[in-house]
């Protein structure tokens, strides 16, 4: 059997992958059927059919819908700017953990959308190959895979207090084996963890005991956990071993 295929808009598209066709997307579009690229389609060559994410959510708004028809709106995936300024294909300026969500979408689309083929544009040439702006949105894809890895490590590390505000009480800040959805077989105590670039510190869970995360295996510990790691801070007025600490209006 051959490849399958879908008819769009007037046109019968290929959908092997092994063989990507690259595509014109306003020739596409001319047959008078609405489809519109996505950011996931464009960065990694993945134009999908039907209903994707941004074309659910231009038919929200005529005018939007008209503006995307024959065009990338990769930015726009990300920021939300439905404007004639945002939806372009350019991602130059977005963050990492941009990028990655667009490879995020990526994913979706992949696993439940058809494949038409290459869009011809910034990401992939006329031949359907991938330019050098595709190889630096790889490259941006595998540095948000590596931060948001560390994140997740660091959370692990230190977990996120639970937290509560009231106007009666004021607020309260405590630690348990689940909080910040980390499940552990230790509780903490909470501190504020100062990160690099961030503004303000946030209330992370501190082990009390044991060797220091990142010196498991030094026999010399001095029993403290991660107590003493020089990013972290006491809470005035909280006792240091306390689980829960309270602050009154």
């Amino acid at each position: 059997m051959g490849s399958p295929s879908w008819v769009l808009g007037g046109v019968a598209a290929a959908a092997a992958a092994s063989q990507p066709r690259p595509v014109n997307l306003r020739q596409l579009l001319a047959g008078g059927d609405g489809v519109e690229t996505t950011a996931a389609a464009a960065t990694s060559g993945f134009l999908a059919v039907e209903l994707g994410l941004m074309s659910q959510r231009s038919r929200q708004a005529d005018s939007i819908c008209s503006r995307q028809l024959g065009r990338d709106a990769s930015r726009a995936f990300v920021t939300g700017d439905y404007s004639e300024a945002g939806l372009v294909d350019d991602v130059n300026g977005l963050s990492s953990s941009e990028i990655l969500t667009l490879h995020n979408w990526l994913s979706f689309y992949e696993k439940n959308y058809v494949f038409v083929g290459r869009l011809i544009g910034r990401f992939y040439g006329k031949d359907g190959l991938p330019t050098s702006e595709l190889t630096q949105v790889e490259a941006m894809v595998t540095k948000g895979m590596e931060a948001n890895e560390q994140e997740q490590r660091e959370k692990q590390r230190f977990p996120p207090c639970n937290a509560e505000w009231s106007s009666a009480k004021g607020s309260r800040l405590w630690c348990s084996q689940k909080s910040g959805g980390v499940h552990r077989d230790w509780i903490g105590v909470p501190r504020k963890l100062y990160k690099p670039g961030a503004k303000e510190p946030h209330c992370v869970c501190v082990r009390t005991t044991g060797p220091p995360s990142d010196q498991q295996d030094n026999p010399r510990h001095s029993n403290r956990g991660d107590l003493d790691n020089p990013n972290l801070e006491e809470y005035t007025g909280c006792p240091p071993l306390a689980v829960t600490c309270f602050f009154p209006l």
